[in-house]
């Protein structure tokens, strides 16, 4: 999955073009500050609600015409804003969401072989002289190239576990339209709406066979994690009215 606001340019990761190319963790994220939210995966439930409210957000309909969804981290209560990235362009919160820090790499999918190796062209980050390298003298994927496969890869499979918790979900109807209206303090008005959440109510009226299920799949704390989560709202909040 990839988001157009995040990857401008995508190509195909090329042993012969990119071996000159150097790379330097992003440190300036001033070119997301108007996404509002990012996917985010069942792995990383536990950190991402320390920090972040976690929804659900509608999806395309699955091959069986099911609606389906995904969980992301909300940025802001507002559209088109971040409130995480601070003046300088440094990310304010203390865990970043993995959807970013594999940035800006990502896969695509390919007929042959399922999934290729590729990189956002539009980025400005890239350097011939500092950071680190893709391709040893050899031609070889470097350390750091291979270590950021392995971050895509258990990305895609973090992803195949949060799908199969999203169906979950809609299976057994937990979920209830959820939005966040109003002014703040300094009068800024805030409205995130379009998402979904677990109803508490749906969720203790389960029978004890389907909560001992989930509970033992381990799908009872994730979902307690997002109710967690929601709390994260006000901390959002604060962080636009000290914005200002």
């Amino acid at each position: 999955m990839t988001d157009p606001q995040l990857y401008r340019q995508l190509t195909l990761l090329d042993r012969d073009r990119h071996a000159p190319l150097r790379i330097t963790p992003v440190q300036d994220w001033r070119f997301v500050r108007g996404l509002n939210a990012v996917s985010v995966t069942v792995a990383e439930f536990l950190d991402v609600a320390r920090e972040y409210p976690i929804a659900f957000v509608p999806v395309e309909h699955g091959a069986d015409g099911q609606p389906q969804i995904t969980p992301v981290a909300l940025l802001s209560l507002r559209a088109n804003d971040n409130a995480y990235v601070g003046p300088d362009g440094g990310w304010t919160a203390r865990y970043l969401p993995a959807f970013l820090r594999r940035y800006p790499f990502t896969y695509v999918r390919n007929d042959v072989d399922g999934l290729s190796v590729a990189l956002d062209d539009g980025w400005a980050g890239y350097s011939t002289t500092e950071g680190e390298r893709l391709f040893d003298d050899a031609g070889q994927p470097s350390d750091y190239l291979q270590a950021m496969v392995q971050l895509l890869d258990r990305f895609e499979e973090d992803s195949v576990r949060t799908r199969a918790l999203c169906a979950r979900l809609v299976q057994l109807e937990l979920l209830r339209s959820g939005e966040v209206k109003g002014r703040l303090d300094n009068g800024m008005d805030v409205n995130a709406a379009g998402f979904f959440m677990v109803d508490e109510a749906k969720l203790q009226a389960l029978p004890d066979e389907v909560v001992l299920e989930l509970h033992r799949s381990g799908a009872l704390a994730l979902i307690h994690a997002h109710l967690l989560s929601m709390g994260q709202v006000q901390a959002v909040a604060d962080r636009l009215i000290q914005r200002g």
